[in-house]
C-alpha cells in the first residue's frame, strides 16, 4: 500500500528514520548522494537510509534530530511488518559478513578491464584489418568498466567513501568517460525511487521511447509519431546511449552547480577523450577511424543498455504518490535475469537486480547467498519476486514497446494510469 504522511508544515524539511524525525534541510544541498534526499522530505526514509548509509552517517544524523516536532502519524492501514522483517534480514546479512567484499576479486576484474582496452589497441597495431575485433574488445571493456565503477561508487568494495570515489574516478572517469558526480546524482535517485516518474531519470526516455501509455495524453504530434516507431527505433536509440551519456556527463561536470572536485572531474574526462580518440591514430584512414569509433560506441551502448532495460523497463512505472515502502518498491520495479550459461560475467552482478536494489552496498559476489532469504521474505508478504530468462525478458520489453506504440497510433487515446499495469 502506498504510504502517505501528514502534510504538516513542520515536517516539510524533515525525514523520519527509525521512528525519529530529523531536520535535514541544512544538509540537503551538501548531501553526497545528490538531491534525492529532498524526495523524502515529510516521509519515512528508514529503509533507504539503512540501504545506503554507514555507521558514520548514523552518528552524523544524531545532531539533526528535530526539536519540537509533531508526532509522526502514518496513514491508517499501512503495515510496517515488511520493513521490520527486511531490516532484520539486512542485519542478519551484516552479521553473516555479506557486506564484506573480496577486494582482490574486484581488482582482478579491474585488470581484466584494462586488459580488454589494451588488447583493443594491440589489435589495431597488429593490423588495421582487425578493427572490428578491436572495436568489440573496447566495447566490452567499457561495459565491464561500467559495472566495476558501479561497484566502487556504491561503496560495495571499500567502506571509505574517499577511497571508493578515487577508484571510481579511475574506472568511471578515465577509462569509461563518465562524470562521477553525474553518475552518483543520477543513479542514487534511480535506486532510491526506481521507476518513479519525475525522480528516476532513467525512465525519462521520451520522445524516442516510452514504456507506459500514461506518457501519451500530454505527448505532441512529433512524440506520438516517434513512439509509433519505437519497436524498431529502440535498437539505434539504445546503441547511441553511450554517446548521449558521455556528452551529458561532460556537460554536467562543466555546468552543474555544486560539483565537488570539479577540476578533477574534468581532468579525468579530458584524459579519457585523449586516449580514446588518440586510438584512432592507430588506423591509416579516416574511413576506418570513423567505422571503429561508431562500432565501439554503439556496441558499448547496446551491451550496457540491454542489461539495464531487461531489469527495469518491463516493470511498472509509478507516480511519486504510488511509491511503496522501500523494500516493496524495489521488488515491484525490478526483476532478476537468468543469465545464459557461462555469461553471468556479462551482466556485472545486475542479473540479480532485486538483491542489488535491496542491498546496494553488498558486493555482487554475495548476492547469491542472500537470494533464497529475499525470496522467502517476498513470499511471506505476498510480494511478487520476478526472475526470467534473458530472452524472455527481452520479449517482455518488446511487448511493452509494441503496446505503447499501438496506443500512440490510436486517436484520442487517454488511458487512466490505474489501468496501465495490468
Amino acid at each position: 500500500m502506498a504510504r502517505k504522511e501528514r502534510p504538516d508544515s513542520l515536517l516539510e524539511d524533515c525525514v523520519r528514520i527509525d521512528g525519529e524525525l530529523y531536520d535535514v534541510s541544512a544538509w540537503a544541498d551538501r548531501h553526497p548522494g545528490g538531491e534525492v534526499l529532498k524526495q523524502y522530505f515529510g516521509r519515512d526514509a528508514t529503509g533507504v537510509f539503512a540501504a545506503f548509509h554507514s555507521a558514520l552517517a548514523r552518528k552524523m544524523l544524531k545532531g539533526m534530530r528535530a526539536r519540537n516536532a509533531p508526532a509522526f502519524t502514518p496513514e491508517a492501514g499501512w503495515s510496517a511488518n515488511i520493513e521490520e522483517d527486511f531490516d532484520a534480514l539486512r542485519l542478519q546479512a551484516r552479521d553473516a559478513g555479506l557486506f564484506v567484499s573480496k577486494k582482490g576479486w574486484f581488482y582482478g576484474h579491474g585488470a581484466f578491464v584494462v586488459g580488454l582496452v589494451l588488447s583493443s589497441a594491440a589489435l589495431l597495431l597488429w593490423s588495421p584489418l582487425m578493427w572490428p575485433l578491436a572495436a568489440l574488445a573496447l566495447a566490452l571493456g567499457w561495459q565491464q568498466c561500467g559495472w566495476l565503477a558501479h561497484d566502487f561508487l556504491h561503496n560495495a568494495v571499500h567502506d571509505k567513501i574517499p577511497t571508493s570515489e578515487k577508484v571510481g574516478a579511475l574506472f568511471g572517469g578515465i577509462i569509461l568517460g563518465f562524470s562521477v558526480d553525474w553518475w552518483k546524482t543520477k543513479h542514487n535517485a534511480h535506486h532510491a525511487l526506481p521507476n518513479v516518474r519525475g525522480v528516476d531519470t532513467d525512465i525519462d526516455t521520451t520522445p524516442f521511447l516510452s514504456f507506459s501509455e500514461s506518457d501519451l495524453p500530454n505527448a505532441g504530434i512529433v512524440t506520438r509519431f516517434l513512439l509509433q516507431l519505437q519497436p524498431v527505433t529502440v535498437f539505434p536509440v539504445v546503441a547511441l546511449a553511450r554517446i548521449n551519456w558521455v556528452i551529458g556527463s561532460f556537460l554536467w561536470a562543466v555546468r552543474a552547480p555544486n560539483v565537488p572536485r570539479r577540476a578533477l572531474e574534468l581532468a579525468t574526462l579530458v584524459a579519457h577523450h585523449a586516449w580514446s580518440l588518440g586510438m584512432l591514430a592507430l588506423l591509416p584512414s579516416w574511413g576506418l577511424r570513423v567505422a571503429f569509433f561508431v562500432v565501439a560506441q554503439c556496441l558499448s551502448g547496446l551491451f550496457i543498455g540491454s542489461v539495464f532495460i531487461v531489469g527495469h523497463n518491463s516493470r511498472p512505472l509509478l507516480e511519486r504518490s504510488e511509491a511503496q515502502s522501500f523494500c516493496a518498491l524495489q521488488c515491484a520495479t525490478t526483476q532478476n535475469i537468468r543469465a545464459p550459461f557461462g555469461c553471468r560475467w556479462f551482466f556485472g552482478g545486475l542479473d540479480r537486480q532485486v538483491e542489488h536494489h535491496l542491498f546496494p552496498t553488498m558486493p555482487r559476489h554475495n548476492h547469491r547467498r542472500i537470494q533464497k532469504d529475499v525470496r522467502a521474505l517476498c513470499e511471506a508478504h505476498g510480494i511478487t519476486y520476478v526472475e526470467r530468462g534473458f530472452a524472455k525478458s527481452l520479449l517482455d520489453v518488446a511487448r511493452v514497446l509494441r503496446r505503447v506504440a499501438r496506443a500512440a497510433r490510436a486517436t484520442g487515446n487517454a488511458i487512466a494510469p490505474a489501468s496501465l499495469q495490468s
